[in-house]
Formats: C-alpha cells, sequence, structure tokens
C-alpha cells in the first residue's frame, strides 16, 4: 500500500508540475500524515524538492510548492522513424538535456549496431553522468510490438523481424527498466499525458506522412489490441483499381493519402497536362494551397478519403479529440475541408470540427511519448524502494 501511495504522489506531482502537501492530500484522499511522511522519504531520496511558498490572498503561513527533482534521475529515449534514429537524454521533468540524430540504418543487425553508436553519443554529451541515475530506457519503433514487449516482431518499413531489441539494450544497461513500444502509441500517449490531448480519455491519433500509423488511447490506456496489431489503418481498401501497396495489397489508404504515392500521381497528372513537373512533395502542397486548379482533382480525393477514414474511426471508438500530425498540418486549405466535410458526417452524435487538433509534439512524439511512458512506469515502480 506504501509503494501504490508514493506512485500515487509522485505520478501526480510529474503530470500536474507543482502542488503543495495540502492539495495532494485533497486529490489522493490520504490522510495529511501520510502525505508528510510520503513526502519526506522522497525529499531524502532525491525524487522531490520544496520550491518554495505558493502565492495565496491574506495573511497566514503560506504552504509549500512541491515538484519532481529534475535532477534526481535520467531517462533515456530511443525513437526509430523513417528516416532517422533520434536518441535524448531526458532529465525527470521529461525536458532533454542532450540529443543525437543519425539518419535510420535498414534490418535488425544494422540497425542494433546504430543503436549503441547512437547512445555512447548522446551519453557522452553528458557530464558526470553515473550509469545509477538512468532510471530507465524507452523505445519507439514503427512496427509490432510483443505483448511482453520486447520483441519487434515485424517492421516492413525498417525491415525488421522477430528483432529482440530489449534482450539488445540490456547488455549495455543490464538491471535497467526498458520499455519498448509502437512508435503511434507512444506519440498517441504524449499527446494524451501533455499535449493536445491532455485531460482526455478517449483519443484517436493519426500520423500521415509517407506511411500512416494510429495510436489509440481508451479509457486512459493505450490500446494495443491483440499482439500489437491494432491502428493498422492505413491497409483499408479504399480503391480497388489503384495503386499497389507497400502491403502488397491493392488501393489501401495509404496509397492515396500518403506523400510518395500522391507526389507520384501529380507528376503523372502535371505531365499528361502539360504543366510544369512537382520535383518534391513540399511543391505540390505549396502549389495546391496557391491555387493551382489542376491539383484539385487529386486533393479532392485526399480529402474524402481522409473524411472517410476519420469518420470510420469516430464510429468505431467514440473519441473526444482526433490528433493529426504530418503533412496535412501544412495545407490549412485541405484541412479545414477535411474538417467541414467530418463535421457534416451524420454520426448518431454531433461532431465538431474543434475536435480534430494537430499534434503539439510534432514529429517529436513518439521520442517524447516513449520517455514519458518510461518516467511513469519508474514512478509506479520498485525502483524507487
Amino acid at each position: 500500500m506504501k509503494e501504490i501511495n508514493t506512485a500515487m504522489i509522485l505520478n501526480l506531482l510529474h503530470r500536474e508540475g507543482r502542488l503543495t502537501r495540502a492539495e495532494l492530500t485533497n486529490i489522493t484522499k490520504l490522510s495529511a500524515t501520510t502525505v508528510s511522511v510520503l513526502i519526506e522519504e522522497l525529499i531524502e531520496k532525491n525524487y522531490v524538492e520544496e520550491i518554495g511558498e505558493k502565492y495565496a490572498k491574506g495573511a497566514g503561513r503560506r504552504a509549500i510548492s512541491l515538484q519532481i527533482n529534475k535532477q534526481g534521475g535520467y531517462v533515456i529515449g530511443i525513437s526509430f522513424g523513417n528516416h532517422y534514429l533520434t536518441c535524448a537524454v531526458m532529465n525527470l521533468h521529461g525536458q532533454c538535456i542532450a540529443e543525437f540524430k543519425t539518419k535510420i540504418a535498414i534490418g535488425n543487425d544494422p540497425i542494433a549496431e546504430q543503436i549503441n553508436v547512437a547512445l555512447c553519443n548522446c551519453l557522452n554529451q553528458v557530464d558526470s553522468l553515473e550509469m545509477e541515475l538512468i532510471k530507465g530506457i524507452g523505445v519507439s519503433t514503427p512496427g509490432i510490438i510483443d505483448s511482453n514487449g520486447e520483441v519487434v516482431l515485424f517492421s516492413s518499413y525498417l525491415q525488421l523481424s522477430n528483432f529482440n531489441l530489449k534482450d539488445h539494450i540490456s547488455k549495455a544497461f543490464p538491471n535497467i527498466p526498458i520499455k519498448i513500444m509502437n512508435d503511434s502509441n507512444a506519440a498517441a500517449f504524449a499527446e494524451f499525458y501533455s499535449g493536445s490531448a491532455k485531460d482526455k480519455s478517449n483519443v484517436i491519433y493519426l500520423t500521415i506522412n509517407e506511411g500512416i500509423g494510429s495510436g489509440l488511447i481508451i479509457d486512459s490506456q493505450i490500446y494495443a489490441g491483440f499482439q500489437g496489431a491494432a491502428g493498422e489503418i492505413g491497409h483499408i481498401p479504399v480503391d480497388p483499381g489503384g495503386e499497389v501497396c507497400t502491403c502488397g495489397a491493392r488501393g489501401c489508404i495509404e496509397t492515396v493519402l500518403t506523400s510518395p504515392f500522391i507526389l507520384k500521381k501529380c507528376q503523372q497528372i502535371a505531365l499528361e497536362q502539360n504543366v510544369e513537373i512537382p520535383l518534391t512533395f513540399e511543391d505540390v502542397v505549396d502549389r495546391y494551397e496557391g491555387g493551382e486548379t489542376w491539383l484539385d482533382p487529386i486533393f479532392e480525393k485526399i480529402q474524402f478519403i481522409t473524411t472517410f477514414m476519420i469518420a470510420s474511426a469516430t464510429n468505431f471508438v467514440s473519441p473526444e479529440v482526433i490528433i493529426i500530425e504530418g503533412w496535412m498540418n501544412q495545407s490549412p486549405k485541405l484541412l479545414d475541408k477535411v474538417k467541414q466535410a467530418v463535421q457534416a458526417f451524420p454520426f448518431p452524435i454531433r461532431f465538431n470540427s474543434d475536435r480534430i487538433l494537430p499534434a503539439s509534439y510534432g514529429d517529436k512524439g513518439a521520442l517524447y511519448g516513449a520517455a514519458t511512458l518510461m518516467l511513469q512506469q519508474i514512478f509506479s515502480a520498485s525502483v524507487l524502494k
């Protein structure tokens, strides 16, 4: 019971930032004596610190505010993306104090070696970092993770197969907690915990770039589904005569909404219509925003399929908010049309367009989510004993 109460206090301080003993007593419903005893122990262990009096009107003794001591330890976050591997050292406030970024490798062995290099480079940036101050390592990666959170069973983009990621990292960091998670789930958690979806219990997170990923928060918990395969919304077929998807099927949502397929389609049509051929996807978006009408049919289809995807997911999950990360946030014209179309969709409960929000962490959501999940696990674990 003491460990549960301690974890509850630490998680409250971590999420809320600053609280007084009286506020902790009121929120937790523990006795003032219990809260005081636990706080003194946490201060002694260097996990919590007093930061001065909290402002209050009137006379009388003012309460002392408390917060997590950011120097009480560190977590390491590692994020595998489609283009880069990023490694970061963060303090107990989740603030990044060192970062190393490199172009991502492909395959089990090359990525394993790259992890070693990234960890070494990142840790060397932090002066006098002792091993006992590293409280945990959180890793996010595309693909399907086994139910134990140790093995990347499959990642098509990174060509990973049965890669025991936890075992590999544990060889260099024995006895340190390690958490492996899907990148979209990690990013969804970052937005839920301290981003655009803070204080929401049911969230759909969509990332739309070179591929499509989605993360689900249901009743304030990550929902990974059977064998971690939930959220593969990008591989729902919507165009029987469309392009062949990376998964091998034809006409998946990914073949309509992701940047490589859109660029290819726009280049083909530009050639047919004898207009200047766009060389980059950014050029396509800029020219659509600029009003080049030859792009309208392509983006009308993009808008229709995006609306279909969001409406389908909403009917299944009924989220409070839908968070979007990726290229669509660079196209206000398209995003406004999507919001209008979703709002007009005949849901059983009215959907207001302000429930569709941009990701506050951008493309770093998976990195911060992995670290934040690790922090939450640390603050609930026996490592504090």
